[in-house]
């Protein structure tokens, strides 16, 4: 990272959302370091640093020395890991996989902040967690996930307050369907067959964008007007109020 340039870390940055994130903080002029799981991105972005990172591992030794090597300020984190469930009724979800989107899905989050926090503190940086509206929905076939999204949350409105002493804000962002090959996926593992339809039909007549979602993102971890804010949740969601 080059001049004074401030840091941003990214978890979960190769992703379809943490793709689109690692360009929107990018664009703002920040440095990046991101995070893949298994195969390294085969069309790295261009001055992004890549370390891997198993957010089921509990270890985030080779992401704090990657953060470590790096002196400029820390001033922006962003968690973006998740895997999905298996859509089945938490009667026949197996226990495994209710400890597996755990692991990944929230306590992901402790393995990575314990390894920044020190760095995060010095910079006085913004963390922003990517949850999502099935914590607010919680519909049936997804208990596994619902749930997980849900400690993800706690976890976060946790670190808000005990971080605000050392300048450190912490917001989550919720947005509902995606679209991605990931939502695509999950989709199908539902019985949609009509992808386009299924967009269609939704309140707003279309999923998000990635980039709708990275966008605020980068607001919320670099915008001056987000700066009061911390232990926030921004639900990103279609409501007309018509019932």
């Amino acid at each position: 990272m080059g001049g004074g340039q401030d840091l941003a870390v990214v978890i979960g940055g190769s992703g379809a959302i943490g793709r689109s994130v690692v360009a929107e903080l990018r664009t703002r002029g920040l440095g990046v370091i991101a995070t893949h799981h298994g195969q390294h991105p085969s069309d790295p972005d261009a001055g992004t640093g890549w370390v891997p990172f198993n957010a089921a591992s509990g270890d985030a030794t080779g992401l704090r020395a990657a953060v470590d090597a790096v002196p400029n300020r820390l001033a922006v984190v962003v968690f973006a890991v998740g895997v999905p469930s298996s859509k089945r009724p938490v009667a026949d979800t197996p226990g495994e996989e209710f400890a597996r989107l755990f692991a990944v899905n929230a306590l992901g989050l402790v393995t990575a902040w314990q390894a920044l926090a020190a760095r995060a503190r010095a910079g006085a940086a913004r963390l922003v967690v990517v949850s999502s509206d099935t914590v607010r929905v919680a519909g049936a076939g997804n208990g596994a996930y619902t749930a997980s999204k849900a400690a993800l949350e706690a976890l976060a409105l946790t670190l808000a307050k005990e971080e605000a002493r050392h300048g450190v804000r912490v917001n989550v962002i919720a947005p509902s369907l995606v679209a991605s090959p990931q939502a695509e996926q999950i989709l199908a593992v539902k019985g949609v067959t009509d992808i386009g339809a299924h967009y269609a039909g939704l309140p707003a007549g279309r999923a998000l964008t990635v980039q709708e979602v990275a966008g605020v993102i980068g607001g919320l971890g670099c915008d001056p007007v987000w700066d009061y804010a911390t232990g926030t949740v921004v639900r990103l969601v279609f409501d007309s109020g018509a019932r």
